[in-house]
């Protein structure tokens, strides 16, 4: 019983990880690129030190300017204040923007993966021993 629901767990989680990727393709090849710039480091405090989050200024298209702050934060900080960062946005709502860096795109995608595959492997390689030593 608990090979099954390892196996379902990681069907489970391999398709909300290909949606998630399928999502970040698709965001990819909508979206117009632009080039921001790193205009502050947001710091927050926790009980393991100070962590920064990237605060990015862009302008569209239309000329109109735009800042992006970083949900995820990280010590040391990913980028430096001054740093020029490529940016693609949604051309009918730029405030829909992500700088393009591969855990900002692809980074839920890889994390449920890594939970995926060796739950599927556990799960279903159980399974197939069964089969192969009847």
């Amino acid at each position: 019983m608990g090979y099954s629901i390892t196996l379902a767990i990681g069907l489970l989680l391999l398709v909300i990880s290909l949606t998630f990727l399928q999502q970040s393709l698709s965001f990819l090849k909508t979206t117009n690129r632009t080039t921001g710039k790193v205009i502050d480091l947001a710091t927050l405090s926790g009980s393991d030190g100070d962590t920064y989050s990237a605060v990015i200024r862009f302008y569209a298209d239309n000329g109109q300017e735009y800042i992006y702050r970083q949900q995820s934060s990280s010590s040391p900080p990913t980028w430096e204040v001054g740093e020029a960062v490529t940016m693609a946005y949604d051309p009918g709502n730029p405030q829909r923007a992500k700088p393009v860096a591969y855990f900002s795109m692809f980074g839920v995608t890889v994390i449920l993966m890594m939970f995926a595959l060796p739950a599927i492997v556990i799960g279903g390689g159980y399974y197939l021993a069964q089969l192969v030593l009847k």
